[in-house]
């Protein structure tokens, strides 16, 4: 910090500046180890920020260079900062902060760069993190060397526990020889706890789901007891984890060997339990009743535990038993955006030592950001660490030691844990999207309102500037049947998912009744048909059949999804629904489209006198207006019939290909086909029926009777006849 103030001082004398100020000692920071990192991992070079800081700090008044009330109040300021995070000195990432917060210029000129102020204060802790990690690895190699290496009972309990060593690990023994991770953040959960066991020596449970954080708050604990940092009633005392699966597979009555654990504990004096997933002590079945013997013990107060255990168990297993009324439930929630950014932060210099790769920070916020997006089913900051061991994998597989890890490797990796697209848009890519019309328009014969709705829609979702909260579009198909709204569907599936198998088909006629809606969201403790196939598959295009026959309840949950983008189920889990294009279609109102259609009307008027009078009859105006699109499909006409047989007969062309065998069809008897096929009533429907009785049978024949080979073409002519 000195260097950098003198820095400071000698950049503002050389430029005749009359006063030192922040563009001074920013100036002055520079050069230092600190900051090169934090530019490195901000993506930053001193090349992309000289010009303009050169013309500021030439357009300054001129005059004798001297000390003055600016420079001494961020250097107040830069010390206030470095005592509030408990360095051990000022350095030149604190001066760094304070001349950029108190300086418009520099805030505007790395905002200028795509750097926010948030986003530099991470990267900030970031440096500071990894200067607390080389301290705390020097302090515990330092005071390894002064530690007994033979057995810690002597040197921290007074009375030997034999059966506890052999089914427990030492928390606090692996703290002070410096095994634990670094706990950041949690001081309000690690308050909760120390307040429960303050009064009155109180057990606690910690309830979170799986991978927000409970083990690592856990080892935190360990750690301040080893340093000796927490509250007298912790003091002096050993932290000791129980493997309850241990006990209950290496014991003929369980029961017994936890009684001679717990007493172990009691005779010791200092042994404070820890029991993750405390849950599986109660009704662990076989008769084997675990939880009583540690209420009871418990009961005697010569003792208490730290334990863990998931929302969903706690409320079906543990709340209400003896034991979950002896302990105190501490939440613990998933940390927020910035404080997992800040845990990863932790985390990441050891998956870049074993990888010999260098994380920007911008790859560090994808990676909290897209898993907490894309991987809703996983918690933060478990999944968010997941993907940096991964991704750290893959830029390491590429050969080059220490190569910089970028966003676009992390949304690599998402997209392919997920099947959904998140890398940034290529230029092939992003040619495709521009004419996603024409793709469209290659499986849908018409319909160019709705195809223009979803083409919309898909190029909205691909660049991110949809909401986030609710799914990637709603849309309402409505129009008479065989005209395209199904497969309109499975062509969105496609182009957007990849597959037609992304697709997601629930019949609302089979959901009629109130009963209907435990089928779709589960009853008690069940899952329900609807949630657990969107949990399983988050990225899908879910499609509504004849949504006008669900039951009203039903159509209330679909509000909701389309609402919130999600929904809870039986088992009290929220499924995501923010990664699902929703398309439902429907009859209502078929009559009056194909009367509108034969007077002449447009879509918009159709559309319009819809909304003002048949749909009101079947839906809520509030359900209505929750749709990005009500769509109106026109009745086929005899020439869109014909373009749609052309398509099925390419379809039965590219089978064949497969086999080696060539397909054509005169124009003749594609027009016969579709004569035959046509119905007003129910479009391109019997088309199908009618190409696979005309066209498939005749080639099956063929195939039977050996008369065609590889790379023969067959002729499909008019009256179903082929050469």
């Amino acid at each position: 910090a000195y260097s950098a103030v003198e820095d400071a001082f000698t950049i503002a004398e050389k430029m005749n500046a009359r006063e030192v100020e922040a563009i001074h000692i920013f100036a002055g920071t520079l050069a230092g180890r600190s900051i090169s990192l934090l530019f490195t991992r901000l993506g930053l070079t001193f090349d992309k920020i000289k010009d303009p800081l050169r013309r500021k700090l030439r357009s300054l008044p001129t005059g004798k260079t001297y000390f003055g009330q600016k420079a001494q109040e961020i250097i107040a300021a830069a010390l206030k900062n470095a005592c509030y995070y408990q360095r051990p000195k000022l350095g030149a990432i604190e001066l760094f902060l304070a001349a950029y917060e108190n300086d418009e210029f520099l805030q505007e000129l790395l905002f200028s760069l795509d750097v926010e102020e948030q986003e530099l204060k991470n990267a900030v802790m970031w440096i500071r993190i990894n200067e607390q990690l080389r301290e705390r690895y020097l302090e515990f190699r330092k005071a390894a060397s002064f530690k007994p290496t033979g057995n810690m009972n002597r040197a921290y309990t007074a009375a030997a526990t034999p059966l506890l060593d052999r089914i427990s690990r030492d928390l606090t023994r692996y703290a002070v020889y410096g095994r634990l991770p670094m706990l950041v953040g949690r001081d309000k959960e690690l308050n909760n706890i120390f307040r429960a066991v303050e009064g009155g020596g109180k057990s606690v449970v910690l309830v979170g789901e799986d991978g927000v954080g409970k083990t690592a708050i856990i080892a935190g604990i360990a750690e301040k007891m080893a340093a000796e940092d927490v509250p007298e009633i912790l003091k002096d005392k050993r932290l000791v984890e129980i493997s309850i699966p241990h006990i209950i597979s290496s014991s003929t009555n369980p029961q017994e060997s936890l009684l001679a654990v717990l007493q172990e504990i009691g005779r010791s004096g200092n042994i404070v339990a820890v029991i993750e997933n405390i849950d599986q002590l109660v009704n662990t079945g076989s008769g084997i009743d675990l939880a009583s013997v540690l209420s009871t013990e418990l009961d005697k107060g010569y003792t208490f535990v730290i334990s863990t255990c998931t929302p969903q168990k706690y409320s079906s297993t543990l709340e209400q038993s003896v034991l979950g009324r002896q302990l105190e439930a501490i939440k613990v929630e998933e940390p927020s955006r910035d404080e997992a950014i800040i845990i990863l932060e932790s985390k990441i210099g050891a998956i870049e030592n074993k990888n010999k790769v260098v994380f920007t920070y911008e790859a560090l916020a994808a990676m909290v950001d897209l898993s907490d997006r894309y991987m809703r089913e996983s918690m933060l900051p478990a999944k968010a660490i997941l993907i940096a061991e991964e991704v750290a994998h893959m830029v390491a597989k590429k050969g080059k030691e220490w190569a910089l890890v970028a966003k676009n490797d992390v949304a690599a990796i998402i997209s392919e844990k997920t099947g959904v697209p998140v890398t940034n848009v290529e230029q092939k890519e992003s040619e495709k999207l521009l004419n996603l019309e024409d793709r469209i328009h290659e499986r849908i014969v018409g319909q160019d309102e709705a195809v223009n709705a979803v083409a919309a829609a898909l190029r909205r979702a691909r660049v991110e500037l949809r909401s986030d909260n609710r799914p990637i579009a709603n849309f309402l198909f409505l129009g008479p049947t065989g005209v395209g709204k199904t497969e309109l569907a499975k062509t969105t599936a496609e182009v957007y998912f990849g597959s037609e198998d992304a697709m997601l088909r629930f019949d609302m006629s089979e959901y009629q009744d109130k009963a209907s809606v435990e089928r779709l969201i589960g009853g008690a403790g069940e899952p329900g048909l609807l949630t657990e196939a969107v949990r399983k598959k988050p990225f899908a295009l879910l499609l509504l059949d004849e949504l006008e026959k669900a039951h009203p309840d039903i159509l209330n949950l679909f509000l909701q999804v389309m609402d919130d983008g999600r929904l809870t189920d039986g088992m009290g889990r929220t499924v995501d629904f923010t990664n699902v294009i929703l398309i439902a279609t429907s009859n209502a109102g078929t009559q009056y489209i194909q009367d509108a259609v034969q007077r002449g009307e447009n879509v918009e008027q159709i559309k319009q006198a819809l909304l003002e009078n048949e749909l009101k009859q079947v839906y809520r105006p509030e359900f209505l207006n929750r749709f990005d699109g009500i769509i109106v499909f026109k009745p086929l006409q005899p020439e869109d019939v014909v373009a749609i047989a052309y398509l099925l007969i390419q379809k039965v062309a590219k089978r064949l290909e497969a086999k080696g065998i060539n397909f054509e069809a005169t124009d003749e008897a594609v027009h016969e086909l579709a004569q035959k096929g046509y119905d007003p009533k129910y479009g391109a429907r019997p088309l199908r029926r009618v190409i696979q009785e005309t066209v498939d049978n005749a080639i099956a024949k063929f195939l039977l009777q050996g008369k065609v080979g590889r790379r023969d073409t067959l002729i499909l002519n008019p009256g179903g006849k082929i050469t």
